[in-house]
This record gives C-alpha cells, sequence and structure tokens, in this order.
C-alpha cells in the first residue's frame, strides 16, 4: 500500500494535544471549499470547451478568428513546453527532495509546489487545451471533424487535468502537514529515517503524471 495513514499517526502521537488537533484538523481539509470550488470550475469549464466543440461546433463562434493563429500557435507551443517540461522537471526534483531525507530541504520544496502549479502549470495546461482547441477549429473547420491524433491529444490533456487535480493537488496540503509534525520533533536530517506514506504516493502520482506527457507527445 503506497498511501496509508501510519506514519502521521506515528508523528502525531509525539505531539501535544493541541498539535494533534490541528494536524488531523488540517488532514480533514486538504483543500478548502473555495478551492474544491475552483478545482470544479475548472475542470467543468475545461470539459465543456471540448465537448460543445466536439459535438456542436465552433464555440465560441469566432474562436479561431478572435486570435491571430500565429498567436494561438505560439500559444500551444509554449504552454505545452511549460506544461510538459513542468511536470517531467518538478517529478525530478520531488525525488530528489523526497529522498533527501533533509527537514530543511522538505519545508522549502512542499511550501514551493503549490506556488509553481499555480503560476506555471496550471496555466500552462489550461493554454495548451484552449489554443489547441482554436487551431483544430482554424485548420479542420471543427473539432469533430480534426484527426484522431487531434481529439486524443486534447482527450489525453484533460485526463491528465482530472488525475493530477485529484492525486496531486489534493495531496499537497497533506504532505505539508505532514512533515510539519515531522520536523518539529526532528533534531536534523539523520532523524528523519523513514519517508512518510504520503510522499511515496506521491511519487507514484507523479509517475503517472509523466507518463501522461510521454503519451500526449
Amino acid at each position: 500500500q503506497l498511501y496509508d495513514d501510519h506514519d502521521e499517526s506515528r508523528i502525531t502521537s509525539k505531539t501535544s494535544s493541541t498539535d494533534i488537533g490541528t494536524s488531523n484538523g488540517g488532514d480533514e481539509k486538504t483543500l478548502d471549499a473555495a478551492e474544491i470550488i475552483g478545482l470544479t470550475v475548472w475542470m467543468g469549464a475545461l470539459s465543456t470547451l471540448l465537448l460543445v466543440n466536439n459535438f456542436y461546433g465552433p464555440f465560441p463562434a469566432n474562436i479561431a478568428t478572435a486570435v491571430p493563429v500565429s498567436v494561438w500557435g505560439l500559444m500551444h507551443g509554449v504552454g505545452g513546453m511549460l506544461f510538459g517540461g513542468g511536470i517531467i522537471l518538478t517529478t525530478c526534483i520531488e525525488w530528489l527532495v523526497t529522498n533527501s531525507k533533509n527537514k530543511s530541504v522538505w519545508n522549502f520544496w512542499f511550501k514551493k509546489v503549490p506556488e509553481l502549479d499555480s503560476k506555471i502549470v496550471l496555466p500552462a495546461l489550461t493554454a495548451s487545451i484552449v489554443s489547441g482547441t482554436a487551431l483544430s477549429v482554424d485548420h479542420y473547420g471543427s473539432l469533430a471533424q480534426a484527426p484522431f491524433h487531434v481529439t486524443a491529444a486534447l482527450g489525453t490533456l484533460l485526463a491528465f487535468a482530472g488525475w493530477w487535480g485529484i492525486t496531486d493537488l489534493t495531496t499537497q496540503g497533506r504532505a505539508t502537514e505532514t512533515i510539519d509534525a515531522i520536523t518539529k520533533n526532528a533534531q536534523d536530517s539523520e532523524d528523519l529515517t523513514r519517508i512518510p506514506g504520503i510522499l511515496e504516493f506521491r511519487k507514484f502520482s507523479n509517475l503517472v503524471s509523466c507518463g501522461f506527457v510521454a503519451a500526449l507527445y
């Protein structure tokens, strides 16, 4: 089992009752209501864009002409590069960070991951899907008439978005909570002798995410 709660129960048993209550509360609220709503709206909007363009024609009607095709192409190229490169690079970094078993490195990285995702990966993924849809309309008249490799690529992007949203974004908060609990009791890096289950699970999640990127390209 890649992901279990034993690590957190072992760690929090060493803390005060106040810390335990805070940690458990944080675990139960990995994402707050606003974040859950935001993720749902984001996934719903992207899914609706693809479905409407596939079954009912161009939407918005001027999607191919509202922005010059060269700009859509640039957006698609840059978005794909930042998205794919960001996923692979952060996966490699997180593996090194996790295996370092160094509390300072852990704390630094897992407080930066949400910022990297929100400012780079999320916008790049969205730009790739929207621009890819617009280019399909421009080149083929509609998404429904586009060749299989085009619709398959957009479908893969959407599938990745679902996997990433469920397994990566929802575990960032819990990973941070677990690391905070560990480092309160660890005096130095040698005390971190065991990698928590939540971090092992994120290794698996990140590998699957890289698999989506490989399949896409």
